[in-house]
């Protein structure tokens, strides 16, 4: 709202002067003249100044009184213009804004209609007032888009702070499945080899202290003992292989994770797919499509207008395919660049090949591997 004071302070500035110029010819007393446009703009001054430090629209309302009787006190055939923006502006802070317009336009057509002005003062008022009120919609339209503006910021703030908070969530979500799991592994090797191993301690143990009274006894219970021990490595190779997940399931989760950081961090969506036996994928080529995917995420976000990105894993009886496809626009014609390049290298090192490919639909990176 202060910038419409200020609106109106200028405006009401500009008429008096642009008045006296125009209309002070008229009369003969210069000093006068003078005199009224130096006192008009103290008040003018004074009423700015008074708002600005008390925050009170009685004193503009006030001021706006008084400046309107020195109208008519010092001529309103001169002072005309200045009345019009002095009355638009006591009604700007006194009417409400769905009836300002309608009040208005009552009271200027009832000016001109009770006063009766001169043609080029009728001429130069209605100019004012449309500048002003134009100047007046603008001022609307900029407050309202501020406003706007502001509640998109608090908007924007909490869903980075919610999405904070669901990062940190995710953290702690990972870092206590993983405990509970370490302690599942532990309970199952105390609980199912802890034992045993135990038991054949304490056998080589009593085998030691009968050595020499019973050999033979002491060579049993060595014997058992030695059995029981390899029934323990036994059962520790068959949990840990048990417990340990598949390599293609630690190439998916890496994958799903990778992107799923990047559609919440960059709000694009992220496709991935995959069809197949995955387990004929070895560790080299889920490095490298690992590796390939950080690389295309990055070229989508760098050269690509891409809203969408689709990962595609298809494993085929002798080869196994991996598209990496977004819905970005531009020329057919590109330009291998460091990351192109990069994908490339890492591809021929896991034995496979590489094709780049630009359409109307998007951008594509076809990795093809034998097995």
């Amino acid at each position: 709202m202060d910038d419409k004071h200020v609106l109106y302070f200028l405006a009401k500035l500009v008429t008096v002067i642009a008045t006296v110029l125009i209309f002070g010819t008229v009369n003969v007393d210069i000093t006068f003249t003078v005199i009224s446009t130096l006192s008009f703009a103290c008040i003018f001054v004074l009423e700015i100044l008074l708002h600005r430090i008390l925050k009170n629209y009685k004193i503009i309302i006030v001021t706006v009184a008084v400046s309107m009787m020195a109208c008519f006190a010092l001529g309103l055939d001169t002072f005309f213009p200045l009345y019009l923006v002095l009355l638009t502006h006591l009604l700007d802070i006194t009417i409400d804004s769905k009836m300002f317009y309608k009040i208005l336009t009552v009271s200027v057509i009832l000016s001109f209609y009770i006063f009766t002005p001169e043609l080029i003062s009728v001429a130069f008022s209605l100019l004012l007032i449309t500048l002003v009120l134009f100047c007046r919609l603008v001022l609307n339209k900029l407050t309202v888009y501020k406003n706007m503006c502001e509640t998109q910021n608090e908007k924007l703030e909490e869903l980075s702070k919610k999405l904070t908070d669901l990062r940190g969530l995710t953290k702690t979500l990972k870092y206590t499945a993983s405990l509970e799991e370490r302690n599942r592994i532990a309970a199952r090797i105390h609980d199912q080899i802890g034992h045993g191993i135990s038991g054949s301690i304490i056998m080589l143990e009593a085998s030691m202290l009968i050595m020499k009274d019973n050999p033979v006894k002491a060579t049993l219970s060595i014997e058992k003992a030695i059995v029981n021990l390899r029934e323990g490595v036994d059962e520790i190779r068959t949990a840990l292989r048990e417990e340990r997940a598949g390599r293609y399931l630690l190439g998916i989760s890496d994958i799903t994770a990778l992107l799923e950081e990047f559609k919440v961090s960059y709000n694009k969506s992220a496709n991935f797919k995959t069809s197949g036996e995955l387990g004929f994928i070895t560790l080299d080529i889920w490095i490298c499509i690992h590796d390939n995917l950080k690389e295309c995420l990055t070229n989508v976000l760098k050269h690509s207008n891409a809203t969408e990105f689709y990962l595609t894993i298809e494993v085929f009886k002798k080869i196994i395919k991996v598209e990496y496809k977004d819905n970005g626009n531009g020329n057919e014609n590109f330009e291998i660049g460091m990351g192109l390049e990069a994908i490339e290298e890492r591809t021929v090192s896991a034995k496979g090949r590489c094709f780049f490919t630009k359409g109307e639909s998007g951008f594509c990176v076809t990795n093809i591997f034998t097995y």
